[in-house]
């Protein structure tokens, strides 16, 4: 898909979000997709005329990052900054370690990046005028992962219903007070105000690689919470590009998804990031009117899931077209009306030898799932099911609640809201380092 020329007098930016550099698939490394990756993005910066590339959060997989990841990144940084005339704003996501994020930010900024980790607490410091404060076409509110502790104080004995309201009332303030800035500061200019996030929209499609940001969906905000000071809101954290809410909303909402597919369940998908113009309004100096474009990014590898029964499994390996990019495809097999004595992988690896392609995982399809994870996990393996429950305390956490039959509900809430501040708190330590 070729992306119109850019118009006279735009000022163009690029969404993109969730790279989770240094992400593994079942002990399989993403380092050379992701490298090619950002090759792309940095040619497609030169050849689309980008002006500012916003990355809406979770730059890293782990707040510890392997030192494969962090050079991929700073190679990024250094890469854009010597092609020239492109800005870049990076905000902190939920996998992300807000601190080490804004470690090297000083000197990120000498590149032309401005990185926000943690909420800055006076709202004008959340917002980034591009390309410069003296003259800018657009202003960024760079609102990172906000935590619990950003939102809300906690107190003893608030029901799950009053955790939830006080975090979505959180949400809707921050914005809120960052938009008030805004205006006070930069609306004389006519430069629109563009936010950026790491959060769930209310009615976005979800994948099972996203990790909850809060438990049970506490943090999901409706998407007309935001205020209409906002020209769009560019936004990471869900995986699969998408514009709820739609592109006609008072403030439209977009998630640009990841850029590589993160786990099977997203094998189907078109991976993309967004071109957003803001574009002159008449001779005059105001600057407005927006328009948003996604850019497909080109596969490199592609994630295939396949299904078969076990006494077809030569068969239906042999007869597979994997219609292979530029990277040998992945494969998942699953295999139904298979015996507990058969041993599945074992077969599978000897009839894939020779095909061109890799199987990465073999599933047994009559696996039982937990009844309380099963609607929600309706198209996945089951052995993702199963790593989403091990990897994912709030579904674990879930789960065994819905075991526990002779719990009243309000016991059963107050539990959960339990449950909700102590994950919020471990995570605060997991990221500053803390004993555990």
């Amino acid at each position: 898909m070729a992306l119109h020329p850019k118009p006279a007098g735009a000022y163009r930016i690029l969404h993109t979000a969730d790279w989770h550099l240094g992400k593994l698939l079942n002990d399989r490394s993403r380092e050379e997709e992701h490298r090619r990756f950002l090759l792309w993005l940095i040619d497609s910066v030169h050849d689309h005329q980008v002006d500012a590339i916003l990355l809406a959060g979770d730059v890293f997989d782990t707040a510890n990052p392997p030192n494969s990841a962090l050079e991929q990144y700073y190679s990024f940084v250094a890469a854009l900054h010597r092609a020239g005339g492109c800005s870049l704003v990076v905000i902190a996501g939920n996998h992300d370690s807000a601190a080490q994020l804004e470690a090297p930010r000083r000197a990120l900024q000498s590149l032309g990046a401005h990185v926000v980790g943690a909420l800055p607490d006076a709202p004008d410091e959340r917002l980034i005028p591009l390309p410069s404060g003296n003259a800018p076409r657009v202003v960024v509110a760079a609102v990172p992962f906000l935590r619990d502790r950003d939102l809300r104080v906690g107190r003893a004995g608030e029901s799950y219903d009053e955790i939830q309201t006080q975090l979505v009332e959180g949400i809707q303030r921050i914005y809120a007070e960052t938009a008030a800035a805004y205006r006070e500061r930069f609306a004389s200019t006519g430069a629109p105000l563009v936010g950026m996030g790491h959060l769930t929209v209310l009615g976005a499609a979800s994948s099972d690689s996203e990790r909850a940001i809060h438990i049970g969906g506490l943090g999901s905000i409706p998407s007309n919470r935001f205020s209409d000071d906002f020209a769009a809101m560019l936004l990471g954290h869900l995986h699969r590009p998408q514009n709820p809410g739609g592109a006609n909303s008072a403030c439209p909402v977009w998630y640009s998804g990841s850029p590589v597919p993160l786990s099977f369940s997203e094998a189907e998908d078109r991976k993309q990031v967004l071109i957003l113009d803001v574009n002159p309004e008449g001779s005059g100096e105001l600057w407005g009117t927006t328009s948003v474009t996604p850019l497909p990014i080109p596969a490199t590898r592609r994630l295939l899931q396949l299904r078969t029964t076990a006494d077809r499994i030569e068969e239906t390996l042999a007869a597979l077209d994997p219609d292979t990019a530029e990277l040998p495809t992945w494969v998942e097999v699953i295999v139904s009306e298979a015996s507990t004595v058969d041993d599945l992988s074992a077969r599978v690896t000897e009839a894939a030898k020779g095909l061109p392609f890799e199987v990465v995982r073999v599933v047994r399809a009559d696996r039982l799932m937990p009844d309380a994870v099963e609607n929600e996990s309706a198209g996945l393996s089951d052995a993702e099911v199963i790593e989403s429950l091990t990897d994912d305390p709030r579904r674990l956490f879930e789960e065994l609640l819905a075991r526990e039959t002779s719990l009243d509900p309000a016991r059963a809430e107050s539990l959960r809201a339990a449950f909700a501040q102590l994950l919020d708190r471990y995570h605060q330590q997991q990221e500053s380092g803390a004993p555990r």
